[in-house]
């Protein structure tokens, strides 16, 4: 696993181009500080006449009380989307009509005590678990030090207000950027540049192992520093230190690639990682560049290879299985790796360029001005194997394709899923990923795998004598082939002990005749084997083999005695992703008599 910058014996030291000969967003209109996109004038009328949302302290604290954190969260990032879009459609019309309202806006923002959101805040001082965040002096003491996703997503907003927003604030009062600025640099630049007990793991100076925090926060300080730091020895300082950030986040991501988060915190783990890529190039003046890496390719090309079809994508860990195509992100990835799927699909998935607000302030920037890329031809190959994340997706010429996987279950966003697959024909689902309810207090907790979305019973996997997966990287798969559409591993170590399981091999296979799982188990003794499916709509069994009319497929088992379904209510999220109020769980129930060979078929 690569330390990219590290190395490719690449340093920053001495090549930023110092901050009074810079110019940021090089080649398009905003180096000119000019931002000019009509369709943010319509975004910004939906806020006129509305009051700004309010963020009361028993709102904060309802995460430590119940374990909601949607209540506060949702006023939270509705003020920042209505800052930034405010601005912009100001920009873009310049008539004055939206410079009071987000003057209230940009005031609320800064009257915020904190910019961490209550699940993400650790009190460094002791404070007993009801209390608000101790964020009162803006010192060194308190807990401003502490950066988490999204103040840092609020430092880089702000930097953006900060940085265009001179002549639409300033005739009202040079008061509010003047705030602004010092509020960035308590919050977000004090945080960064010093190092201090108990805070910022995402930086990695515990050798740990990183996620999309590490990228994500880089890329948001990053556009920060870009635009509102003068101090050129700071400036050298927050690039160097990003550089080792992201250079930790890599040295344990897979070679093949591949996001273990899945796709969904793609978008904020590769992807925020090739946003880091291209703000150092910027800052460079493209001195110090990785664009060209076939490493960096592959991040980026793992979003199109996990597209199952249309805005389908194998949403395993903490995903839904439906996605939105950033057409305009992945035109530039294609256009800068020189990658022809990437390319493919944002032509694909083209929409037009315009104004839209995201936690990644240099991409949506960027996204604004980026041209629409040329149609180009691709066909997703029916084999695709990425090794470091011990997935297979294949397709036949019937319309199907599946997603299967191995792994252990201490994948970042884990779930216990080792073994499971997912499928689909024809776009439409037939055995699925359910995904992740709303997230709340117990979702990261040690009471995670209590939730249902998380268990192995509600993946595509066997409870074996009474026993499902555990989590924790010891409950593993071991591959033992994947070739030709067909993949198998020995599931044995996902299990504990008290299962008794002597080997238990599972191979997955798709040709044109359909889909087939094989369940090879040998167990200590005479045992049950109890297979769960996961459906989004609601099965009809018959003897032997049940049907699933709207995907339209027939499914056949071998080596069961029964079979039986249940429902498993969802929240409101799940129920959006999957237009029902409810998945079907089909159990097939199995005796283990020795070496017992357990088959499903489907087509």
């Amino acid at each position: 696993m690569p330390k990219l910058y590290e190395d490719n014996n690449l340093t920053v030291r001495g090549k930023l181009i110092p901050f009074a000969e810079f110019v940021p967003f090089a080649g398009t209109p905003a180096a000119n500080k000019e931002i000019s996109t009509p369709n943010s004038i319509a975004a910004a009328e939906a806020y006129l006449g509305k009051p700004v949302p309010e963020l009361p302290a028993t709102l904060y604290m309802e995460y430590y009380r119940n374990g909601n954190r949607s209540n506060y969260e949702g006023p939270y990032f509705a003020r920042r989307a209505a800052a930034t879009t405010l601005l912009t459609a100001e920009l873009t019309e310049g008539k004055g009509r939206f410079t009071d309202l987000l003057v209230d806006y940009i005031w609320a923002i800064c009257e915020e005590s904190t910019w961490v959101i209550p699940a993400h805040n650790h009190p460094d001082h002791g404070n007993p678990i009801n209390c608000l965040p101790d964020a009162f002096m803006l010192d060194e003491d308190d807990d401003v030090r502490n950066i988490d996703l999204f103040s840092a997503m609020t430092g880089a907003a702000m930097a953006y207000v900060w940085y265009f927003g001179g002549k639409v604030l300033d005739p009202v009062t040079p008061v509010i950027r003047s705030r602004l600025k010092k509020l960035i640099e308590k919050r977000i630049f004090h945080g960064y540049l010093n190092d201090f007990e108990g805070t910022c793991w995402w930086k990695g100076n515990e050798g740990r192992a990183l996620n999309n925090w590490t990228p994500w926060i880089v890329s948001n300080v990053l556009f920060a520093i870009m635009l509102c730091e003068s101090d050129d020895g700071k400036r050298e300082e927050a690039v160097i230190r990003s550089v080792t950030y992201i250079d930790r986040f890599t040295k344990d991501y897979p070679s093949d690639g591949g996001c273990d988060e899945g796709p969904s915190y793609w978008g904020v783990a590769g992807a925020s990682y090739f946003d880091c890529v291209e703000l150092i190039s910027e800052l460079t003046g493209g001195s110090v560049s990785l664009v060209k890496d076939p490493f960096l390719r592959r991040m980026c090309e793992y979003i199109a290879d996990f597209n199952l079809c249309g805005n389908i994508y194998a949403n395993f860990a903490d995903a839904p299985h439906i996605l939105g195509c950033d057409s305009a992100l992945l035109a530039r990835m294609g256009r800068v790796t020189g990658s022809d799927k990437l390319t493919a699909m944002a032509a694909r998935n083209d929409r037009p360029r315009g104004w839209h607000h995201s936690h990644t302030l240099w991409r949506a920037v960027m996204n604004m001005y980026e041209p629409a890329p040329e149609p180009l031809k691709y066909d997703a190959p029916d084999f695709i194997f990425y090794e470091g994340l011990c997935v297979m997706i294949a397709r036949n010429a019937g319309g199907m394709v599946t997603a299967v996987k191995g792994g252990h279950n201490a994948e970042s966003h884990n779930h216990n899923d080792v073994g499971s697959f997912i499928l689909f024909k024809d776009c439409k689902p037939v055995f699925v990923d359910p995904g992740v309810e709303t997230y709340c207090k117990e979702t990261f907790s040690s009471k995670r795998y209590t939730l249902w979305a998380m268990r192995s019973l509600c993946h595509n996997l066997p409870e074996i004598n009474g026993c499902e997966q555990k989590p924790g990287r010891a409950y593993h798969a071991e591959l033992l082939s994947c070739s030709d559409r067909c993949f198998s591993v020995e599931l044995k170590a996902a299990y504990p002990s008290e299962a008794e399981i002597i080997s238990y091999i599972r191979t997955v296979k798709l040709d044109d005749e359909g889909f087939l799982v094989t369940d090879k188990v040998k167990l200590g003794g005479d045992g049950s084997f109890v297979l769960s499916l996961m459906c989004s709509e609601e099965p009809k069994l018959s003897d032997g083999s049940f049907t699933l009319p709207d995907a339209g497929v027939n499914a056949v088992y071998c080596g069961y005695d029964k079979a039986e379904v249940d429902t498993f209510p969802l929240d409101p999220k799940l129920t959006r992703e999957w237009s029902t109020d409810r998945l079907h769980r089909v159990r097939l129930f199995g005796k283990a008599d020795g070496e017992t060979v357990f088959t499903l078929k489907a087509k």
